[in-house]
């Protein structure tokens, strides 16, 4: 079932989110699978209703160079926030550095730059007004660098659009509409629902706002207060605000307690969320623990889940000890828990040539295949710490015979791959 295309009775709430988001995300019983209510007008199309406070420019003004300029020149208050392998937000000097092509894309995912940008204006009261919110995808180029030709396409789209509301409001009895991004811009995209709740409520938590409406609902479940089993209706949004408040109303205690007793599919949405929190030790101790329940019942499915959790930790060696758990085990060669080290717990693998040689022989034998091995090692090779050592172990593996026929296969048909890419 396609989560977006699901409808609900008209009578259904469509709840605010603290972001101006309409979406109640809940986990729906029978399969275990999470679906999302209606709707997510405000949310999937990018909202634009702060043009009309975006002043064109002049002839005579200086056209901005970057994204970051444009909106700073308009007055607003801008927040850029990485929204592909992980939430975190990147500081204005590092994005304005990364607009220059003076750095890198930190986190690149899918050989894209995927951002949440917010921005706000302040009254002459000095609060702000409602946050807009622009969700936008760039290429890299193989350094992991901008493509500036699509960043200044962007930019050409909404000058002229500005230009074209300016020219509207001229003319008596026209009151312009705000263009919609997924329908008229190539560059923006729909993120994900656990992306979209954990986005909303760091916002939420960074601006000083409260939660949602769903996070006392959330806080009593963890509590176990109706009892664990009561998960269907947990709202996704309630569970992505406490994992972004877990120095909050007792948040970090109540998740540590409840996680040992969470059927998989809450476990799921919770470790989804955690994935963007740089999580205690002790939370990470007791997911550990649940993580080799998991290896030991063969659950890939929670195995990947918890690993995913476990990956922004502030004791990595935590994350070190279960990938390593994982990797010595079967469920070490399947596609979603290998999937998971490599798109969320990547700075593991660069971490020593143990970790990742043992990760590239697990990935060269994976129940899915050439085409898995291809599409992970190519995600990964984007990345600028781990490019030329797993080169540099594939090669070890193939040469050295410490490998399959199997692997060394996989390995010989990439290299292949590359050079015709070349």
């Amino acid at each position: 079932m396609n989560p977006r295309s699901q409808t609900f009775p008209s009578s259904t709430p469509v709840p605010m989110c603290p972001a101006g988001c309409t979406s109640t995300m809940c986990m729906a019983s029978g399969r275990g699978s999470l679906v999302t209510r209606n709707s997510h007008e405000k949310s999937t199309q990018q909202d634009w209703g702060a043009f009309d406070k975006i002043a064109p420019m002049s002839e005579t003004a200086i056209p901005p160079q970057t994204l970051c300029e444009f909106l700073q020149q308009s007055g607003a208050q801008v927040h850029v926030f990485d929204m592909g392998r992980r939430l975190v937000e990147i500081p204005t000097e590092q994005m304005l550095a990364i607009e220059c092509q003076q750095a890198p894309y930190p986190q690149p995912f899918q050989r894209s730059a995927m951002l949440g940008v917010l921005f706000y204006y302040q009254n002459k009261a000095g609060n702000s007004t409602e946050q807009q919110i622009w969700f936008l995808k760039f290429p890299l180029d193989e350094q992991g660098l901008l493509s500036l030709e699509a960043r200044d396409d962007f930019l050409r789209r909404i000058i002229e659009q500005l230009a074209e509301q300016t020219l509207a409001k001229r003319e008596a009895g026209k009151n312009p509409q705000a263009p919609a991004m997924v329908g008229d811009n190539p560059h923006g995209f729909t993120p994900r629902d656990d992306r979209m709740a954990s986005f909303h409520a760091k916002v939420a938590k960074r601006l000083g706002q409260p939660p949602s409406r769903f996070y006392a609902h959330a806080r009593d479940y963890f509590s176990g207060t109706p009892g664990f089993d009561q998960w269907n209706f947990v709202g996704l949004q309630g569970i992505a605000d406490v994992a972004a408040r877990l120095d909050e109303d007792n948040n970090l205690a109540t998740i540590i307690t409840a996680i040992p007793q969470l059927p998989a599919t809450p476990l799921a949405a919770l470790c989804s969320c955690l994935e963007n929190e740089i999580i205690d030790p002790a939370l990470g101790s007791v997911l550990g623990i649940r993580l080799e329940h998991a290896l030991q019942e063969g659950d890939a499915a929670t195995v990947a889940a918890v690993l995913r959790g476990l990956s922004h930790g502030s004791d990595q060696t935590l994350l070190h000890k279960a990938i390593h758990s994982t990797l010595d085990s079967e469920t070490g060669n399947n596609v979603e828990v290998l999937a998971s080290i490599a798109g969320r717990a990547w700075q593991a693998l660069a971490h020593s040539d143990t970790h990742h040689r043992a990760f590239l022989q697990r990935l060269a034998l994976c129940e899915a295949g050439q085409g898995a091995f291809d599409n992970i090692m190519a995600d990964l090779m984007f990345l600028p710490c781990l490019r030329r050592p797993l080169l540099n172990s594939l090669r070890h593996l193939r040469d050295r015979g410490e490998c399959t026929a199997q692997q060394a296969m996989i390995i010989d048909n990439f290299f292949q791959s590359l050079q015709t890419t070349d």
